[in-house]
């Protein structure tokens, strides 16, 4: 009765140990040479020595064993969801790499739109800065410009003022005779001028064409020089003297003096005779010179 007992629990025992044995197996092709490799080889003894042992202690001898391989399961499955939470903590650890090279490159390219916009500010300001100094001084300008023009036109008024009245006080002194280095000279006064211009007055042209037979007869070269006072700006006071100075040599060549004996200069207020502080000097200083070359 006793030895049918043991025939008949023999397949199971050999089957559970198979079943073992196969777990175990399973370990072993699952995991590295590394995971679990303590309890994989504890697994190991204890089911190397199963075929071993006795009837009465095989269900101790069992449950070690399935105990072994169980925990040899269980390391590795430990063994690679570690590998998984290190995978995961590697993936982890460059997302945030790659995060923080994104907000650093952001953080970059934020800096220099800043950098720009500021440049970009700065240049508006001094261009409307610029545009600004442009503006005030071409406001300046017009307004030197129309001082100078104002103080022109008064000066140019006080002018006429003046050689007006000389006009009226002048008696038989338009044209006088004088010497210059032992030679004679004539000298033209304002008042032979209609005042501010160069249009001689009537008196004076027949003055003139006295002068100029004598001047004829005589036969030598003369240069006509037109003089003016400081009132005004220059350049008017150029064009006048030598507008004025024309003048006179187409009295004296319609009179018969050939044009290669007459030149003519003028000196605007470049030589005064007097100082032009005063109306009398003034006065003097606005002439005619008729010179021997």
């Amino acid at each position: 009765m006793a030895g049918s007992v043991a025939q008949a629990q023999t397949p199971d025992w050999a089957t559970q140990v198979a079943e073992l044995d196969a777990r175990l197996a399973a370990v072993d092709a699952a995991g590295n040479a590394a995971d679990a490799a303590l309890e994989r080889l504890e697994a190991q003894q204890t089911l190397a020595a199963l075929p071993k042992t006795r009837a009465r202690e095989r269900l101790d001898a069992y449950e070690v064993a399935e105990a072994l391989v169980r925990r040899a399961e269980f390391a590795l499955k430990s063994a690679e969801l570690e590998a998984q939470l290190l995978a995961l903590d590697r993936e982890r650890d460059g997302i945030l790499l790659e995060a923080s090279r994104r907000d650093a490159e952001l953080a970059r390219k934020e800096a220099e739109r800043m950098r720009l916009l500021a440049l970009a500010r700065e240049e508006e300001e001094a261009l409307a800065a610029a545009d600004a100094a442009i503006e005030d001084a071409a406001v300046q300008e017009a307004q030197a410009r129309e001082l100078a023009d104002a103080e022109a036109k008064d000066a140019e008024l006080a002018r006429l003022e003046e050689e007006l009245a000389a006009q009226a006080a002048a008696k038989g002194d338009v044209l006088a005779s004088r010497s210059v280095a032992g030679k004679p000279a004539y000298r033209l006064s304002a008042s032979a001028f209609q005042p501010g211009k160069a249009v001689l007055m009537p008196e004076a042209k027949q003055l003139l064409q006295q002068l100029a037979r004598k001047l004829k007869a005589g036969g030598k070269a003369w240069s006509i020089e037109g003089h003016t006072d400081n009132l005004g700006n220059e350049d008017g006071n150029l064009a006048l003297s030598l507008q004025r100075a024309e003048a006179v040599r187409a009295v004296l060549r319609a009179a018969g003096i050939p044009a290669g004996k007459l030149g003519v200069k003028g000196w605007g207020s470049a030589k005064p005779l007097a100082a032009n502080t005063g109306k009398n000097g003034r006065a003097q200083n606005r002439r005619i010179e008729i010179l021997p070359k």
